[in-house]
């Protein structure tokens, strides 16, 4: 996948949807959504995929790149976590459980993934971190070191 076929996602980066189920189901809190969708997304150094929720379960599996940091935070508590996708760790694929904060950064070059999510998504269900949040904030003070993923 060329990034000249991708376009400007909200978090940063690039993504083209190349899945949506036709299967529709009905979520107790977000009505009727896809059974699934399926996007590419790509991130160039020094691009991030900002800190943002979606109301769904998403899973992260990288195809292309030496690697990624994936950083998870619930909300709450005072740990950060960061996954770390890449052949190093042997790690290809995880999965940000549905209202988690989520944000990435390639390790050190291009990095191509692909990201699945159940229901599917839809942008009404996506929530980029306001700077000016009291959330936004909450991270700040607990881990000054990924200001860079909020602003």
């Amino acid at each position: 996948m060329r990034d000249q076929d991708l376009i400007p996602h909200p978090e940063g980066g690039r993504y083209r949807e190349i899945y949506r189920s036709t299967t529709r189901i009905t979520s107790e809190h977000q009505g009727t959504r896809a059974a699934l969708t399926h996007i590419y997304f790509s991130l160039c150094p020094p691009e991030v995929s900002r800190f943002h929720k979606v109301a769904s379960d998403e899973v992260w599996n990288l195809y292309q790149g030496q690697g990624l940091w994936l950083y998870q935070w619930d909300g709450s508590s005072d740990h950060v976590s960061v996954i770390e996708l890449s052949g190093r760790s042997s790690q290809f694929c995880h999965v940000v459980p549905a209202g988690y904060w989520q944000a990435a950064r390639p390790m050190t070059e291009r990095v191509l993934v692909g990201c699945t999510v159940a229901p599917g998504f839809e942008f009404a269900d996506f929530e980029l971190i306001d700077l000016q949040s009291e959330t936004a904030a909450r991270l700040i003070a607990l881990h000054p070191d990924l200001q860079f993923l909020v602003e």
